[in-house]
């Protein structure tokens, strides 16, 4: 039984009412949501990227719960809200409907249900797309980490965190809600999605030897063993400075930002989710 059709035979079995629809183009599952406004429960099926946009089409019509059948290359919002990949078990969490509310963060008033970052992992994302277009798979991430190695400097960074004023140069700067990014990458492991307060973890100027060792073991979380050179913080609002033009990273949409700060702060909505 196929994919779409497990999930159908399912929705059947329990008689429920539903609609499905398949996107055919970036953006339009935000579309979708928005022109069906009696939905109660939206279902995402996919990737983060699609999360992100069911998720938004919920905000911009003011209602609904979101739900989450992994189905893509990433799942970093569902392994927070511990939804699992396999889709037996996720079709259990959708039909038992236990909900919760998550915080949602926001960076340049763009809302992030993830994480945001600037700095090496940026670098990464944006050579990574690049390769995919030739490389399939982790080849296409690991020549991405290998260019950007090659391209990216650490750079002096200030920031106000509820207030707090610090100076840094630094490799990488991630503020979320969620733990994980990148396709599993455990980059805030004391995050929690609604304490009300978003997570922060810096990379100190660290050499390209050392981003090689340390990068490995952020997929467990086990950077917070190196507080040499990890640093990490919790707060409501996070003003960043940096030198020069550099790319800002919202749930993977890179936005390149020239000689002015970034805000990063809990937004006041927040999100109905079945975890």
């Amino acid at each position: 039984m196929g994919y779409l059709d497990q999930i159908k035979a399912t929705m059947d079995e329990h008689g429920l009412m539903y609609k499905m629809v398949t996107t055919t183009r970036p953006g339009e599952a935000t579309t979708i949501v928005e022109d069906n406004p009696d939905c109660d429960i939206c279902v995402a099926v996919g990737g983060d990227g699609t999360v992100n946009e069911v998720a938004r089409g919920i905000l911009s019509r003011g209602k609904g719960i979101l739900a989450i059948i992994p189905g893509g290359t990433g799942n970093d919002l569902g392994k927070s809200l511990a939804i699992e990949e396999n889709l037996d078990e996720a079709l259990k969490k959708l039909i038992q409907c236990k909900t919760m509310e998550i915080d949602l963060g926001k960076a340049k008033d763009k809302f992030f249900f993830n994480i945001s970052s600037l700095g090496f992992d940026s670098e990464v994302v944006r050579h990574t797309d690049k390769i995919k277009r030739f490389v399939k798979g982790k080849a296409a991430y690991i020549l991405g980490v290998i260019t950007a190695l090659i391209v990216y400097r650490s750079r002096r960074v200030v920031f106000e965190v509820d207030g707090k004023h610090i100076e840094r140069k630094a490799t990488l700067v991630a503020v979320g809600n969620g733990r994980y990014y990148g396709g599993g990458m455990m980059i805030l492991p004391m995050a929690k999605v609604d304490d009300g307060l978003l997570d922060v973890c810096v990379v100190k100027d660290i050499s390209n030897l050392r981003i090689l060792t340390l990068f490995p073991t952020i997929f467990k979380g086990d950077h917070v063993k190196y507080d040499k050179y990890v640093e990490f913080h919790t707060a409501k609002k996070i003003i960043v400075r940096a030198e020069g033009s550099y790319l800002l990273n919202i749930d993977g949409e890179l936005f390149e930002i020239k000689n002015e700060e970034v805000e990063f702060k809990l937004a006041d909505e927040r999100l109905s989710v079945i975890c």
